[in-house]
């Protein structure tokens, strides 16, 4: 009679295969890469020299304004201080902006302006900024604000 024996399998060492893990760090590597912004220089406030016989012409491609209204006294943001500033310009009064607004309506006739408001200030400094675009005698206006969710 025969006898079987059995015979123990042998298993492949247990050990730890690294090249699928560096291919998962250079892919990770590259996405973080392509999505992280390089913008860097866009934040960099720089003072350029003004030429006094420049050549260039400004650009009349402007079909936008973006006016800013934003709490200049954190303290009593409804009666306190309100500063207008037209995009990331300095802050400047209603009057300037008026006169810049008349400028660049001149160049562009069909030019559009947005009001941005910090929702602390009163309406009636909003209303300042409205009445102000309206004798700039700009047709198109818009104010933007955020949906209301709901969520608190």
């Amino acid at each position: 009679m025969r006898r079987f024996v059995r015979r123990e399998r042998q298993h492949p060492p247990i050990g730890f295969i690294i090249l699928p893990m560096v291919d998962v760090i250079f892919l990770l590597l590259l996405f973080f890469v392509i999505v992280t912004s390089f913008d860097a220089s866009a934040r960099i406030r720089v003072d350029v020299p003004k030429p006094d016989k420049s050549l260039a012409e400004r650009d009349a491609s402007a079909k936008q304004v973006v006016i800013n209204c934003e709490v200049g006294d954190e303290a009593s943001p409804e009666t306190g201080e309100v500063l207008y500033r037209i995009g990331a310009d300095p802050p400047e009064d209603l009057s300037e902006i008026v006169d810049r607004l008349k400028s660049a309506r001149e160049i562009n006739p069909q030019l559009s302006v947005v009001i941005r408001a910090d929702r602390r200030l009163a309406f009636s400094q909003v209303q300042a900024v409205m009445e102000s675009v309206a004798s700039a005698n700009v047709m198109l206006l818009k104010v933007a604000a955020l949906q209301d969710t709901g969520e608190r």
